[in-house]
């Protein structure tokens, strides 16, 4: 018995869509490769970070920033050439997952990730701190410390596990960190955090000698390891990540890790104006 030509036609445009949507897909994926110009050697890497991660990773600071400095120069050591890209996260961990990119170069650790890129040992740590006025008398041991007060946070910033899905807290949303400081300084909100220096570049560059109103609570929300994130699709991940570990430890050695460091700490601790 034939089908009445409403249902075959519902089946059909069904089907082309479905048709559609995996072609765009493939499309899009192909296109991520092409737009990569592949190494032509095994000692050549595409490393890639995000360039919207101030002082660590961003084409405008020295070096593109604290953290990719320190990974370009371990990987020169450890023998290999860089091709410096800036992509999206999103484009960033699907293309370490395709093998397009070789080396993530400012990932935090996490278990989905580690599917697809290998992590080096941490070559800096990231230290999540709260942040308020020195008019405001509190200080934070546990989130009991933080109850009743307000805080301010980033729209889906990963801070730290217990602290984002806890619902005692009262956390007020923001889409960047300076609305969330002019907020603070404001005293709209009682709190709010990033990683230290993160906080320091940004107050230094955006709201400069503001920084004297304002104090970091000692003790850290969250201590994070930045690593190298090396594609598990590039036959050498292992290889890489030995070599950048080994490379790191021969820097800190002969002091031109802490000669890197000290020359970000200079624009990232002091007021731009």
């Amino acid at each position: 018995m034939s089908q009445p030509a409403s249902i075959v036609s519902c089946k059909q445009t069904t089907e082309q869509g479905d048709f559609m949507r995996g072609t765009l897909n493939w499309l899009a994926t192909l296109f991520l490769i092409m737009a990569i110009q592949l190494p032509a050697a095994a000692t050549d890497l595409n490393v890639v970070h995000s360039g919207k991660w101030p002082p660590y990773a961003d084409a405008g600071l020295p070096g593109q920033g604290l953290g990719v400095e320190l990974v370009t120069t371990a990987l020169k050591r450890a023998g290999y050439t860089t091709f410096m890209r800036i992509d999206s996260l999103d484009r960033i961990l699907e293309g370490g997952s395709l093998g397009v990119y070789d080396v993530f170069a400012t990932p935090w650790y996490s278990d989905a990730r580690n599917q697809y890129l290998m992590f080096s040992e941490p070559y800096l740590e990231s230290y999540i701190r709260f942040i308020k006025r020195k008019d405001k008398d509190f200080t934070y041991e546990s989130f009991d410390d933080l109850r009743g007060m307000m805080i301010g946070v980033v729209q889906d910033y990963a801070y730290d596990e217990q602290f984002n899905d806890s619902r005692d807290l009262i956390k007020i949303s923001e889409r960047n960190l300076i609305q969330n400081l002019l907020k603070l300084t404001q005293g709209r909100i009682d709190a709010t955090l990033d990683d230290e220096l993160v906080l320091q570049y940004e107050i230094n560059q955006y709201m400069p000698n503001r920084m004297k109103e304002l104090e970091f609570l000692p003790k850290p929300l969250a201590v994070r390891g930045i690593h190298i994130g090396v594609s598990r699709e590039n036959p050498d991940h292992k290889k890489i990540v030995a070599a950048f570990n080994k490379a790191i430890e021969e820097m800190k050695k002969d002091g031109s890790y802490d000669s890197i460091v000290s020359k970000h700490h200079i624009y990232i601790k002091k007021p731009a104006h």
